[in-house]
């Protein structure tokens, strides 16, 4: 159970990363509801996707209580209430599935070794687009998840039959084939391409050298910002939630051509927001 009165008073790394995530999630947002012609928006908030689910492969908890499911829950009517769609489901009940599966999985890849690895990360890479019609993120959310699985268990020697150098190389696989497939998601040109892969390098890279840690001295100089860094980065999923309800229902508002109050679709595909299933409400 998430106890956040045992976390620390001083900011945390988490808090700092889901910070992070939770303003690009805010811009990646802002741009479908209020700028949804301009990707810029979209491309920017690209970056918060591989911190999420980096986080869920790096946890230790594979807690699928109450929160996830009821959280999931309202967003799924919300969306429904806006118009929106059922089918792919979003991306709570998306994190609630890899909580699952991301150990046996990972067990058995670090059993059998290289050639194990590198085909469930092909098989992840393809499968993404008949998967991301039934769960957001689809098999990608499973890549990320790898990454974090691997930095975790990375000083518990816990890589069985998977060398050091080849998880390194996975990493880098896992990058490249996330900047791929946000660009053939979301339709981005050239240069948006060539923004995305240089602004998701820094980011996998404070990914890779991820580690659990306290600030007490940064605590201290930013004074009550502190406040709402902890905030940001230990509400993260009321503030996901909660942030969305809201978007809805100033979409229905402002948008009513884009968003039908009580006209639900049944795929994303109805809805027409994307190319290929994309997860137009989730980070």
């Amino acid at each position: 159970m998430f106890n956040r009165a045992a976390l620390p008073k001083d900011i945390t790394s988490y808090d700092l990363l889901k910070t992070f995530a939770v303003l690009t999630m805010l811009i990646d947002h802002i741009g479908f509801y209020f700028f949804p012609e301009d990707m810029w928006w979209r491309n920017i908030g690209r970056l918060c996707v591989p911190i999420w689910f980096f986080l869920i492969g790096y946890a230790r908890s594979r807690d699928i209580g109450p929160r996830l499911w009821i959280g999931g829950a309202i967003l799924l009517a919300a969306d429904l209430l806006a118009g929106k769609y059922l089918i792919p489901f979003n991306i709570l009940f998306t994190m609630l599935v890899i909580r699952l599966a991301i150990d046996p999985l990972m067990r058995g890849v670090t059993r059998a070794g290289t050639q194990a690895l590198w085909a469930v990360a092909v098989i992840c890479f393809f499968a993404y687009l008949p998967t991301a019609f039934v769960l957001e993120y689809g098999t990608q959310g499973v890549l990320l998840a790898m990454f974090g699985w691997f930095m975790r268990h990375r000083e518990e020697g816990a890589y069985g039959a998977v060398p050091e150098a080849i998880v390194q190389n996975y990493v880098i696989f896992a990058a490249v084939s996330f900047v791929l497939i946000q660009t053939v998601s979301f339709g981005f040109s050239q240069h948006q391409m060539m923004a995305l892969a240089t602004l998701v390098l820094p980011v996998f890279g404070a990914l890779y050298l991820f580690k659990p840690m306290n600030f007490p001295r940064l605590t201290t100089v930013i004074g009550p910002l502190a406040g709402l860094v902890r905030f940001t980065g230990r509400w993260t999923l009321e503030i996901y939630v909660g942030h969305l309800v809201i978007l809805n229902v100033i979409g229905v508002i402002l948008f009513p051509d884009r968003f039908d109050f009580l006209s639900p679709h049944w795929t994303t595909m109805e809805f027409g927001a994307d190319t290929v299933p994309d997860p137009v409400a989730s980070p």
